[in-house]
């Protein structure tokens, strides 16, 4: 009998987490509990926001957040979930949740005057399929560039 390299159930237990990190996620019945927006924003957003580090836009400046609100909730959030120009996915935390992520960009819209829904499971999972439809067009581009 053949030498088996690995077993097929350790395979289900390599590829669950990437499912998961390609599928979205919905808030686990066990784990931590998500963190508030507020929470998400002092833990993992203000390494940036608050300076403007990269480019990122300063939490609380509205000029500079004025044309991100217009561009809308789904764009947003799609776009903090999927990663957008020096910002990771997820702002470089990838053990956040999703709904959580939604909630630090609710609250930091909401700092610069903007207001936007409260996240739920069907407005994030609408947000992060925009966001990883644009990011797909976003790296098309910059391949098309380099041609």
């Amino acid at each position: 009998m053949p030498y088996k390299l690995f077993h097929p159930a350790l395979l289900l237990l390599f590829l669950a987490p990437i499912c998961n990190a390609l599928g979205g996620e919905k808030t686990p019945a066990f784990g931590k509990a998500p963190m508030s927006g507020e929470q998400v924003y002092k833990a993992v957003c203000v390494t940036c926001h608050a300076h403007g580090l990269a480019g990122a836009p300063k939490a609380g400046n509205r000029p500079s957040w004025a044309p991100l609100i217009t561009e809308g909730y789904d764009d947003l959030v799609g776009s903090a979930l999927t990663g957008v120009r020096m910002m990771p996915p997820k702002g470089g935390a990838p053990e956040l949740y999703d709904i959580e992520v939604a909630r630090a960009v609710v609250y930091m819209v909401s700092l610069a005057g903007g207001k936007f829904p409260e996240p739920t499971e069907a407005n994030v999972r609408a947000a992060r399929a925009d966001g990883e439809k644009r990011h797909l067009e976003r790296l098309k581009k910059a391949a098309a560039a380099r041609q």
